[in-house]
């Protein structure tokens, strides 16, 4: 467990941020980077991941190491877990922060929410990045309006449907950071290399075990029907790119061959031609990068029976809710399959047409995740909650280029292909 000493009773304006998976320490990096640019002296402690201590995070501990998903997957780290949530709520006392702010991990975080309610009174808490609550469990929406100050959506719906449940609950819409972490890139602009598949199977240890051998079996079905097929696994940092290495040779991928790159996502997934991916923020970023997708997702068989008791979507991936319909492929549970994945694969690599009603159709859902800057109209709604001027104004993205990035994908941006 990496971590860092937090000094306490430090002067200046306190904010703690708790974000426990590789999603939310991305986008929790962004929103520290944003709040200092806008408040140089606030102190910002707590909890997240390697990308967020290297944005000024003091931190107490890494919790994305703990990331889980799952009921039987949390019973199996409860004592872990329960340990970490013990040390954020001293931390909490101790530090006495101005606000609280939560990052998605909601079955991490808003139980440490309805803790800190009660401890910290005048403390304002604040949700960054909603739980899915329209998707399930939807009763939590009453609880989250009597415990928080306030809660930061990325998608205009979620907006719309915390206004009909509870209307004097302060929710406000920013967008997508999706675009800041976008245009903050130097995004490589070549065209596809040919052949080139991507492989995501998720950020989580539990993850990367169950998918990575599925993803291996594919590689190698697909291979076998084409052999200039090149395959590139995207790790999210160096420790889960040996574990996911370990995975691989066990899996017998050895002589597949696969690429394996740390960092620069967003360039690699525009030299794609194709992305299987568990479904995660990756899908909407390679909807971004106009890269023609196919999700699967797979966890344990009593996690995935009570979950569909309460699951009101239709659909996992973010692209489809979006859309409202299924515009690029989902292989669930059972239906996550090594042969169905790669006959369903090497169907889109081998049609062009239907890669290009994909990206056509993932065009018109990027157009719902609004403009660039969302970190930075985050930051300063936290700051305005906790009385704290933003000592450098708030940049507008530019209108032009704002459209312009929204109408047209970063990355590959060559016409559809014949």
């Amino acid at each position: 467990m990496s971590s860092a000493p937090v000094p306490s009773g430090g002067k200046g304006p306190s904010v703690l941020i708790v974000a426990g998976e590789a999603s939310g320490d991305g986008h929790g990096a962004e929103l520290i980077h944003a709040l200092r640019r806008l408040n140089p002296k606030l102190r910002i402690t707590g909890a997240g991941g390697s990308r967020m201590r290297a944005a000024g995070q003091e931190q107490l501990f890494d919790l994305t190491d703990h990331a889980v998903v799952g009921l039987v997957e949390v019973l199996k780290h409860y004592p872990q877990l329960r340990s970490l949530f013990g040390q954020l709520v001293q931390l909490a006392r101790t530090e006495r922060p101005e606000a609280v702010v939560f990052i998605d991990y909601p079955g991490f975080n808003l139980r440490l929410a309805k803790v800190l309610r009660r401890v910290l009174p005048r403390t304002k808490l604040i949700y960054y990045i909603s739980p899915q609550v329209w998707a399930w469990k939807s009763g939590r929406a009453r609880t989250m309006a009597k415990m928080l100050d306030l809660l930061i959506v990325l998608f205009s719906f979620e907006r719309d449907w915390f206004a009909e449940r509870e209307p004097r609950f302060r929710v406000e819409w920013v967008g997508h950071p999706i675009w800041d972490r976008m245009m903050s890139q130097e995004v490589s602009q070549l065209p596809a290399s040919g052949g080139r598949i991507a492989l995501l199977p998720g950020s989580r240890e539990g993850e990367l075990k169950k998918h990575l051998p599925i993803l291996v079996e594919t590689a190698r079905e697909l291979r076998a029907k084409r052999r200039d097929l090149r395959f590139v696994w995207l790790a999210p940092d160096s420790a889960r790119q040996r574990l996911g290495l370990r995975i691989i040779e066990a899996a017998g991928g050895g002589d597949l061959q696969i690429e394996s790159y740390v960092g620069y996502q967003l360039s690699h997934l525009s030299r794609c031609d194709l992305a299987l991916l568990a479904s995660g923020t990756v899908s909407l970023e390679c909807a971004c990068m106009n890269v023609p997708q196919i999700v699967f997702y797979k966890v344990n068989p009593i996690t995935y029976f009570f979950g569909r008791m309460v699951v009101k979507t239709k659909f996992v991936s973010m692209v489809n809710v979006l859309a409202d319909r299924e515009v690029v492929p989902e292989y669930i549970q059972s239906d996550l399959d090594p042969s169905a994945l790669a006959q369903r694969a090497a169907s889109l690599l081998g049609d062009a047409a239907q890669r290009n009603e994909i990206r056509k159709e993932m065009r018109r859902v990027v157009e719902k995740l609004g403009k660039p800057g969302a970190s930075e109209r985050a930051a300063r709604l936290i700051l305005d909650q906790i009385g704290q001027p933003a000592e450098k104004p708030v940049e507008k993205a530019d209108d032009k280029a704002a459209e312009k990035a929204v109408a047209k994908p970063v990355g590959k941006t060559a016409p559809l292909e014949r």
